[in-house]
Parts: C-alpha cells; structure tokens; sequence
C-alpha cells in the first residue's frame, strides 16, 4: 500500500479530545479504570480522595505504584500509547492504552497527574480541556493547581496521584451551599465505594491491594457469599475453551440466614438481580449479575452465581470494551457456559422450591438503584410493603405545592390494600405469569415522557445535566429502558 500514499489525516485535537469524553463511563467505572492502572503499577496502597468546593471540588486517586519518570509519564499522558496487540504482563489489567485519559475525561476537564520514580524527582504533567479547545493543538502543561497537592506523593517512595479538577458532569458550576448537589456528590462516591468493593473483592481478599475512600477501608463484598453461616454450595471448579475457569455456586436458601445476613448479603442491586455469571478477567470483575442472554433472570434461579476468570491474552476473544465493563464470551465458551448455567439454575430451583412459599420476599432495597417498592418488618414479625418516598416520580409528587397531603394520603391507601392474596393465588397457579421477560423490551411514551419531565426538574434545581440523567437512569422502571437515556437532553 506505500504506493498509494497520500496526505496525512491528522485528527483535530478539540474535536478528538471532547470526543474521548463520551465513552460511556460513570463515576463508579471511570475510578475503577485508574485503580486498574494502580495495580498494573505494582501499587498495594491506593487511596480515592475527595473534597466538597461547589464548582473548585476535586477528586484524586494515589497509590504507592512504581511511578514514572519523564519519558514515561508523557507516554502514559498521550491517547493511545499502548499497542493492543503487545504481550502483557499476566498482572496487567491495560490493554488500549486510553483509560486513564478517556475515564479522566469522561468525568472531569483538567486531568493532572504527579509522579515519582523511585530515584527521580517529583513531576507533573497536565491536560486542560479548555485550554486545547482554545489552541487547539496537543499541548500537555507542566502546570498544578496548587502545590499542596505535590506534597500528598512525599509519604511513598514511588508512586501516582491522579488529580481530576473542573468536575463538570458531576458538580457543573454548583455553588459551594448547594446542598442538592452536595448530597448528590456526596452519594455518588458512596456508590462508587460499593462498586470498587464489588469489582475488586479478589485483590482486597487476598491482600493484594488496601483501598481507602477518604482514609475509611474499603472492605471487599464477595458475591459468592462465603461469609455467610449457612455457606453456599461450590460446584466442581473446571476449566473450558483451555484457559477459562468456571465455578458455580448455589447460596443457601433465605430462610437459612438471619434477617442481618440477608440484609448484608443481597448487594448492591439485591438477592434477585444478582444471579448469573461473574465475569474475571485475571481476577477484575467485569461483569456482575448477567445471564449473558443465555438464560433469564427467574425467583427461582436467584440462587444461582457462577465465577468465571479469564486470562488478558483472551481479551480480543472476549470482546473486551476500553472501559472493561463489557464482555462477550467467544461461541466454543458460551455452548459451555449455556450448559453449566442450566446445571446450576436446576440446583437453585431444588434448593429454592424446597422451601415452598415460605421464601423470604427479594429485598430490593439498593443504593445504587431506586425501587418503587420496599418491604418492612413490623413489631409483630408483620411483612409491610411501602412505596419509596425517595424514588423520583414520588419524591417529586410529594414536593407538589399543595399536593403532599393529598398523595401521601394516597400512597398509604395502596400500601394499605396490596391484594397479596390474590398475587399468591396466581404464583401459585402459574409462577409464569409473573416472570421479569414478560416485560416490554422497548418504553412506551408516557414512560419517557415522565423521564423528560424528571430530568427538566433535576436541572432546574442546579444538579448537573450528567448527574440528573444517572439519577433518573438508576431508578425502576427507567433502569429497565437503556432507550430512556437516549431523550434526556
């Protein structure tokens, strides 16, 4: 092909910059692409650090890692500095070369990041969003905010801060008294902890790494539930497709643990939406909680977990994506997961139905999603039902002027008149009727409708448009719809 060169197209650096900034990151995934990079650095010490300002907040992640001298760090600065394509250390959780840059920039305008190798002094560099905008050139700046932030590195002999200023699609040009935003800020990196605890378990088990949010533990929540007193049942671990290892785990049934245990042990989305695959990828969860579409989420499969760990050298088979929040299992694994999953599922249904209908309700209660509905336990060991006063459509119906007393009324009227017999009837008749696929694929309009109208009110009272758009996506029915995200602009 050296015979038919022709021009060089280079890529404008305003648009390709502001470009990276759309990957698709939350708060929770972008952090976790940096840790990725700690660990990758041999860091064991990794602290996630965050400060309240308004619009001046920041947020920096520090490990005790190998550090970088000059010629690295700008290396590690530049977008695409890795070859996919090079052989990786087994302990390298990289691959493209752009998640410390697109993670950083999915989150905040000014990425800094100070550095020291062992027998090298401290350095800098920087990339300011606005500034390229303005030169529009690729220009990297010896610059920092302010020392103080220098000094943080003085207390490891290597390591790596990263610094991200400018938090527009978090904390946009919030006042420093807006409580909205604070509160809001403030529960995302609450999530962001839950996430880490989650995504990490393996490295803070094994003590491989201490994480720390604001110098608190961040303490590992292993899905397989091994704290448990009741433990779960582990199948036989077996290697498929060479080099993938599978493990299935069936928990006990919930009338097995005590009401503390099962409150602890649901995570982050709850005992029924946890099911299905764990996907590793050497030892880093990417995927939690997915059938993989080869089997549906059913009450009587929750039970069911399944581990599976593979090898970065598969990463291309697996169709790993640059956040390494997606996973694709190639078709010679998937015929045997597809097996080793009904295997599993036909457990948890023995373990489940044996049981009867005296199984404990799924707690749905979640920080990182908004249930309409949450249950109770009363004086008298009574099940209540209740709406969720904090979910968006309810929250904001209860905020109506002169509405509150007639909804809250209304609220504990349903409450009070939930025809549980006839839904134990039906369940009993036919589980089927009620099954989660029954569920549209697609929102109707009225559905979207009211999302539009949740995210016009959430800007209107000053939370970013980012932040005002995940809070609405974190909440049911609008999880369910990955559409909805689509209309709030």
């Amino acid at each position: 092909m050296h015979q038919y060169k022709a021009e060089n197209a280079q890529p404008n650096p305003k648009s390709t910059i502001n470009s990276y900034r759309s990957f698709g990151y939350n708060l929770s995934t972008a952090i976790a692409d940096i840790i990725d990079n700690s660990i990758s650095a041999n860091a064991t010490k990794i602290d996630i650090d965050y400060t309240w300002i308004g619009k001046e907040s920041y947020i920096s992640i520090i490990d005790n890692g190998n550090g970088m001298n000059l010629e690295e760090l700008i290396q590690a600065m530049t977008p695409g500095s890795k070859d996919p394509d090079e052989i990786r250390n087994e302990n390298d959780l990289g691959r493209f070369g752009m998640g410390l840059k697109t993670a950083s920039f999915s989150q905040c305008k000014r990425l800094t990041v100070i550095t020291k190798k062992l027998g090298y002094k401290t350095i800098k560099r920087c990339w300011d969003i606005d500034f390229i905008n303005e030169v529009e050139e690729w220009v990297l700046l010896d610059y920092i905010s302010d020392s103080k932030f220098l000094k943080l590195i003085d207390k490891y002999e290597s390591g790596t801060i990263v610094l991200w200023e400018n938090l527009d699609r978090i904390v946009g040009n919030a006042q420093k008294d807006n409580e909205t935003v604070k509160n809001a800020f403030y529960q995302e990196m609450s999530t962001v902890k839950e996430h880490l605890s989650l995504v990490f378990h393996r490295f803070l088990e094994n003590n491989k790494i201490q994480l720390t949010s604001n110098t608190y533990p961040i303490e590992p929540w292993n899905p397989f539930l091994y704290n448990l007193t009741t433990k779960p049942e582990m199948g036989l671990p077996a290697k498929i497709g060479g080099n993938v290892d599978v493990t299935y785990y069936i928990l006990p049934h919930m009338s097995r643990i005590s009401p503390e245990e099962y409150e602890k042990s649901g995570g982050p989305l709850g005992w029924f939406n946890q099911q299905g695959f764990y996907i590793y990828r050497g030892d880093r969860l990417l995927v939690s909680g997915d059938w993989l579409g080869l089997e549906k989420k059913r009450d009587y499969s929750k039970l069911a977990r399944i581990a599976v760990n593979f090898p970065n050298t598969g990463d291309f088979a697996w169709n790993l994506d640059i956040k390494k929040s997606t996973a694709t299992p190639p078709i010679e694994v998937r015929r045997e997961l597809a097996r080793i999953a009904k295997a599993a599922i036909k457990k948890s249904a023995k373990v489940y139905n044996w049981r009867g209908q005296k199984s404990i309700s799924d707690n749905q209660k979640s920080t990182s999603i908004e249930m309409l509905w949450n249950d109770e336990t009363n004086r008298e060991g009574i099940k209540k039902y209740k709406i969720n006063r904090k979910h968006p459509i309810i929250k904001q119906a209860l905020e109506l002027e002169g509405a509150k007393k007639i909804v809250s009324k209304t609220l504990k009227l349903i409450e009070n008149n939930i025809p549980l017999e006839l839904i134990l009837y039906n369940q009993n008749e036919d589980p089927s009727h009620h099954e989660l696929e029954k569920i549209s694929e697609t929102p109707s309009d009225e559905l979207i409708k009211l999302a539009i109208d949740l995210y016009k009110i959430n800007i209107s009272n000053g939370i970013p448009e980012s932040l005002a758009r995940q809070q609405i996506m974190n909440s049911v029915p609008f999880n369910l719809f990955p559409l909805i995200n689509d209309y709030l602009k």
